[in-house]
């Protein structure tokens, strides 16, 4: 793959995800055999390929690439399918490698056919401090997480639908039990919960001693969706929510959670960390 650029890269992780997609879908469509292992093709080629580009990414600004809403959304969805990867065999899930390829897909679309995503930004995005740059990873990280936990939340609202309904679909007969998701589920929340935590406690550690330098409406939204996952958690132990309320809410916070990026991301341009000058962009790099 030599010189390959990162932009090219991004857009052939982009067509292996879609094209993944497209054939699982038309597979599970027409035929009566298992197809995820289509979904997993696509998932390995699209991963490796997104793997690459954001090494040639990072390497040109010698950072982890997190500094525009094109690079943060590549990098929650390449944590989305490593995450998959190891859960995956695990609890022996295969149709959500199915779900994972179509979000993936939708995503790495999106922020390339949308312009502006992928704006020029200063090299220095974090400031050199190591502080920050584990802060954003984590949290990115962590909305991988609450990605996959959307997932299943999704996979356990289509199964119980069909179960009330005792019209069994294609798709359903290959999904697991509502008890098996619904496990799933609680764990993979308290685990995003707890990677999310971790990432507001190491940014934390800078803020405290750079007050000035707070980015109040980034850092609002993300407590606002940390005290929403713990509010979930809180109301789970209570048994207060459970099953389907708790899968609803999860889907529902993680879209709102998503649709924040945008905002959170155009707001924090403004207020860089150090007012240095702005770069060409890192994808007309060869």
């Amino acid at each position: 793959m030599l010189g390959l650029s990162d932009t090219l890269a991004f857009s052939l992780a982009a067509i292996c995800y879609s094209v993944g997609f497209l054939l699982a879908s038309l597979r599970l469509r027409f035929k009566q055999s298992d197809g995820a292992w289509i979904s997993y093709a696509g998932l390995i080629a699209g991963f490796s390929l997104q793997t690459l580009a954001l090494n040639l990414r990072g390497a040109a600004i010698q950072a982890c690439p997190l500094g525009n809403l094109f690079e943060i959304t590549q990098f929650i969805v390449w944590s989305l399918i490593l995450i998959f990867f190891i859960i995956g065999p695990i609890f022996r899930l295969r149709w959500l490698s199915y779900f994972t390829i179509a979000l993936a897909a939708m995503l790495t679309l999106l922020v390339s056919l949308v312009p502006g995503t992928d704006t020029a930004y200063q090299s220095s995005v974090f400031g050199g401090n190591p502080w920050i740059e584990l802060h954003a990873t984590l949290a990115m990280f962590s909305y991988a997480v609450f990605a996959i936990l959307a997932l299943t939340s999704l996979m356990f609202l289509l199964q119980q639908r069909s179960l009330k309904k005792k019209h069994h679909s294609r798709l359903s007969q290959y999904l697991p039990s509502i008890q098996q998701l619904d496990t799933m589920a609680r764990r993979l929340l308290l685990t995003g919960f707890c990677v999310l935590t971790a990432a507001l406690a190491f940014g934390a550690v800078f803020w405290i001693q750079n007050l000035q330098l707070v980015p109040i409406f980034k850092l609002l939204v993300t407590c606002l969706i940390w005290v929403g996952y713990g509010s979930i958690i809180v109301l789970r132990w209570q048994h207060k929510i459970v099953t389907r309320r708790h899968a609803m809410a999860c889907l529902i916070l993680f879209c709102g959670a998503l649709a924040s990026l945008w905002p959170v991301q155009s707001a924090r341009s403004s207020t860089e960390l150090q007012p240095a000058a702005v770069n060409a962009p890192t994808s007309d790099r060869d």
